[in-house]
C-alpha cells in the first residue's frame, strides 16, 4: 500500500476513486477500434510551459492554422527524498497550471504529455508502481480540467543505457492505458531513431536539438538538415512516426570554449565570453520536411507536423505562409 505522503504528491484531487474513466472520444482524430488504438494526421503543437494560459495570439494561431491536437505538457518525474527511510524516489515536479479553461479549444485533442528524467527511471522500483502512478496523476489531472483524453505521451532522453527500464515502463504504461480504451505514444530522438522503438502506438520525431548545444564550433545546435538528412538514410523505423519541428530561440554562452549556459530574452548578456544566439531558422525546417520526403517516400502513411511549441513571442517572428508551409503535408 502506498504511503499518504506519496498518494499526497501524486494525486491532485482526493482519490483515485473519483476519477471517471471516459470512454474513446468522438472529436474527429481517430480512436479505439476493436482494441486497436487509431492514429489520424493533424496539424498540431505542443505548449510546454508550467501555466497553461494562451493568450490572445496563440488562441489566434490554433484557429487559423487549424491545429486539431494539442500536445500539453501536464509534468515531470524527477527525483527526490521522501524522507521515509528509501532515499530518492520518483516524483512529480513542474506541475501545470491551469489558469484558463480548456473550453475554448473547441474539438482540438489534447494529448497529455509527461517528461521523465534519466535519473528518475533508474531509481524506479517497481516500474510497474511508477507506471500506475503516472496514469493515475493523468487521470486526476484532466478530471479537474475536464478534459478528455485519448491517449497520453511519454517524453524521456533514454540512452541505451537505460533503454530497457523505458522500454519495460512504455510496457506497463501501455498495458494500463489499453485497459481504458486509450493509446500510448512517445517522442523519439534522431540518435534513438538508430535503435529499436518501445512498445507504442507511434512515435513522434524530434527534428530539433539535433547537434550538441554544448560544442563551441556548432552552428546551430537547434536544427541542421543536414544532419537530419543523414540520419534519415539510415531509417528503419517499425513504428508511425510525425515529425515535430522547432519555432524557438536560445542564446548560449561559452567561456574559454567550454558551455555555460543558455541565456533566455530577459536575461542580461553582458556576461565575461563568447555568446552564440541560435534560431530555428525557416529555410532550415524547410529543408529537413525535404529530407524526410525524400527519405520517408515509401513508409505507407499520412504522418502530421507538430510545431514545438505555442509561444506568441517565438510564433510572431515567422509570416502566416511560412507556418503554412511547415504544416504543409
Amino acid at each position: 500500500m502506498r504511503s499518504r505522503i506519496k498518494q499526497a504528491i501524486w494525486l491532485l484531487v482526493a482519490t483515485i476513486g473519483m476519477i471517471p474513466l471516459w470512454g474513446c472520444v468522438s472529436n474527429g482524430n481517430g480512436g479505439m477500434s476493436d482494441g486497436t488504438f487509431v492514429h489520424q494526421p493533424a496539424n498540431a503543437v505542443y505548449h510546454w510551459k508550467t501555466v497553461y494560459n494562451p493568450n490572445a495570439y496563440e488562441k489566434e494561431f490554433l484557429k487559423k492554422h487549424q491545429v486539431k491536437r494539442l500536445y500539453l505538457k501536464f509534468f515531470d518525474v524527477g527525483v527526490d527524498n521522501l524522507y521515509d527511510g528509501k532515499g530518492e524516489q520518483p516524483v512529480p515536479i513542474a506541475t501545470t497550471i491551469f489558469k484558463d479553461s480548456i473550453k475554448h479549444l473547441g474539438d482540438i485533442e489534447v494529448v497529455p504529455v509527461v517528461f521523465i528524467t534519466v535519473d528518475a527511471l533508474k531509481c524506479a522500483s517497481p516500474l510497474y508502481s511508477l507506471a500506475e502512478r503516472i496514469v493515475e496523476r493523468v487521470d486526476a489531472m484532466c478530471w479537474a480540467n475536464h478534459i478528455a483524453y485519448r491517449e497520453v505521451q511519454i517524453d524521456c532522453d533514454w540512452t541505451r543505457e537505460t533503454k530497457s527500464l523505458f522500454f519495460d515502463l512504455c510496457h506497463e504504461v501501455k498495458f494500463l492505458l489499453k485497459e481504458k480504451r486509450k493509446g500510448l505514444s512517445a517522442t523519439i530522438r534522431l540518435h534513438q531513431l538508430r535503435d529499436t522503438l518501445p512498445d507504442i502506438d507511434y512515435g513522434v520525431l524530434m527534428l530539433y536539438n539535433t547537434e550538441n548545444l554544448r560544442n563551441p564550433d556548432v552552428k546551430n545546435s537547434i536544427l541542421s538538415s543536414n544532419v537530419v538528412k543523414e540520419y534519415m538514410r539510415h531509417v528503419e523505423a517499425d513504428k508511425h512516426l510525425d515529425f515535430a519541428f522547432p519555432t524557438y530561440e536560445w542564446t548560449l554562452w561559452f567561456k574559454d570554449r567550454k558551455f555555460m549556459g543558455i541565456l533566455r530574452a530577459n536575461d542580461n548578456t553582458n556576461v565575461d565570453g563568447t555568446l552564440r544566439h541560435e534560431t530555428s531558422d525557416y529555410h532550415e525546417i524547410i529543408e529537413a520536411k525535404r529530407a524526410l520526403r525524400s527519405e520517408l517516400k515509401n513508409i505507407g502513411y499520412p504522418s502530421s507536423t507538430i510545431i514545438y511549441h505555442l509561444d506568441s513571442i517565438n510564433l510572431s517572428k515567422y509570416s502566416d505562409h511560412e507556418i503554412s508551409e511547415i504544416y504543409r503535408p
